[in-house]
């Protein structure tokens, strides 16, 4: 079974990823133990790891799926396999007890959520503050992947609403349609005349809620 498994073994930038966790705030809840590479400096929690051959590695383990996370509050600190990012997110954006997150992800999917209006773009800047801080060559993991990697910090700044996210995820299929088509598209209305003749792909993710004014003031 392939795990999607890439370990940061650079010491150096084991370090920096980890000054970016608050020891303070607690319970920190590790993603992908692994061999302990990180577990050793954050001192975990929890642990969910669903390989079971790192059980003899890691304290406080859960042999969990990420993608069906069994906690409810905390700080989540990760190198999160990059197969399971989107279906990630669409889990951990509904606990709205889970403050902080602090990530390594695929580079690309980084770039992504800053610069694409793409629902998951949309979403993730309308639930968190988005601190991008540094990239990693592949070649500071083991196995080595194919990509590079950019360490995020999220920090929770909205309670989950499942209306928002109906509205971001009907509105960001008609990207290239003016915004007043796509309103009509997804049967939502407006009370304001300004910018709907803007497309939706003119708005930047960090302007999320500025898109969600213009089509439905009531919701923000």
């Amino acid at each position: 079974m392939n795990l999607g498994q890439h370990f940061l073994v650079n010491e150096e930038t084991i370090k920096r990823f980890v000054s970016y966790v608050d020891l303070s705030f607690r319970p920190i809840i590790e993603i992908g133990g692994g061999k302990g590479n990180i577990t050793k400096y954050i001192k975990p929690d929890v642990v969910i790891e669903i390989d079971k051959r790192f059980s003899s590695y890691l304290r406080n383990l859960v042999i969990a799926d990420a993608r069906f996370l069994p906690v409810i509050r905390g700080q989540i600190v990760s190198s999160l396999p990059y197969y399971i990012t989107y279906e990630f997110f669409e889990e951990i954006m509904r606990i709205d007890q889970i403050k902080k997150l602090i990530l390594i992800l695929q580079y690309d999917f980084a770039k992504k959520i800053l610069n694409e209006p793409t629902y998951i773009s949309f979403i993730l800047n309308y639930y968190y503050k988005i601190d991008v801080k540094e990239n990693i060559p592949p070649w500071f993991f083991k196995p080595k992947p194919r990509v590079y990697s950019t360490i995020v910090l999220f920090t929770r700044i909205r309670s989950y609403d499942e209306k928002i996210n109906l509205i971001l995820k009907c509105i960001s299929k008609y990207k290239n349609k003016k915004i007043a088509n796509a309103i009509k598209l997804c049967n939502l209305s407006s009370s304001l005349s300004t910018n709907i003749n803007k497309r939706v792909r003119d708005f930047k993710p960090c302007q999320v809620l500025e898109l969600l004014n213009i089509i439905s003031t009531k919701y923000v």
